[in-house]
């Protein structure tokens, strides 16, 4: 198996969009001491926690690699993109930083978006910050205009960028209404991330998609999402990574950090050796 990296929220130790309550320090030892050897960041956390340079030195001290960061979005609707937002400043310098870095991309807001246009927006902004390692993780969410997975991987080939693929986030991938059968039209190597979770079943249209989506993110194999055979035929596929946990319900993120740490790792290991 490889590594794998703990996203931010999964212990952050509060809700989707609140601060977070665990600093990035504790985060980051019991990330370590758990098994974990990749940590996820927000752009609007860092601020918080001295900047990119401390933020790059804490995760280095524990032992582990700072490798994925969320969010870039705003690029599906927008008539242009040619000024840089201040999250892709942010990203910029902490790919400067950190190295290699995989970013979680894609539109909050509703749509529909013009795939083409949207290809065109993708294609800038993965140009652009190719030189510095990043890798742009499209996802799909069932309320923005990228509003499942056939839409978001039609936005990522038509963009051409080789640093672009979609982020399987494995909540969204079945909220939005997708299926291992989706899988079939899908080439590995455009999958660049997947983020382990479980939950229970919800449809696209259900009006408390939101929060659910913020609440019911459960540990993997905990819940009722066929997570180990999703897992199965992305390995079928060929991919082998990278993997990442993304768990966060009201029960899970009023844990001690190391207490969270231990389960998040200990569940998506065993998801990922079946």
């Amino acid at each position: 198996m490889t590594g794998l990296t703990a996203s931010y929220v999964t212990l952050h130790g509060a809700g989707f969009t609140d601060p977070a309550r665990t600093p990035f320090a504790a985060r980051a030892a019991a990330a370590a001491r758990a098994g974990f050897t990749g940590l996820g960041v927000q752009f609007a956390d860092l601020a918080a926690h001295g900047g990119v340079g401390a933020v790059r030195t804490v995760a280095a001290d524990a032992g582990l690699a700072v490798t994925e960061a969320e969010f870039l979005g705003g690029w599906a609707l927008a008539e242009s993109v040619a000024a840089p937002s201040d999250a892709e400043v942010t990203l910029a310098e902490a790919a400067r930083a950190w190295g290699p870095l995989r970013v979680t991309s894609g539109e909050f807001a509703a749509g529909p978006a013009d795939p083409g246009r949207a290809a065109d927006r993708l294609a800038e902004l993965a140009a652009r910050l190719a030189p510095l390692g990043v890798t742009l993780a499209v996802e799909a969410f069932a309320w923005g205009a990228l509003c499942d997975y056939p839409a978001a991987l039609d936005v990522v080939r038509r963009s051409g960028a080789p640093n672009a693929g979609v982020m399987i986030d494995i909540w969204h991938w079945f909220a939005t209404g997708a299926d291992a059968a989706v899988l079939h039209d899908i080439d590995a190597r455009e999958v660049v991330g997947v983020q382990l979770n479980d939950g229970p079943r919800v449809r696209p249209d259900d009006p408390d998609m939101l929060r659910k989506a913020r609440s019911t993110r459960l540990l993997p194999g905990r819940g009722e999402l066929p997570v180990r055979a999703l897992v199965a035929e992305l390995r079928n596929l060929g991919y082998t990574g990278p993997w990442s946990v993304e768990v966060n319900d009201p029960w899970f993120r009023a844990l001690p950090v190391d207490e969270a740490a231990r389960q998040a790792f200990a569940s998506a290991t065993a998801v990922l050796n079946g």
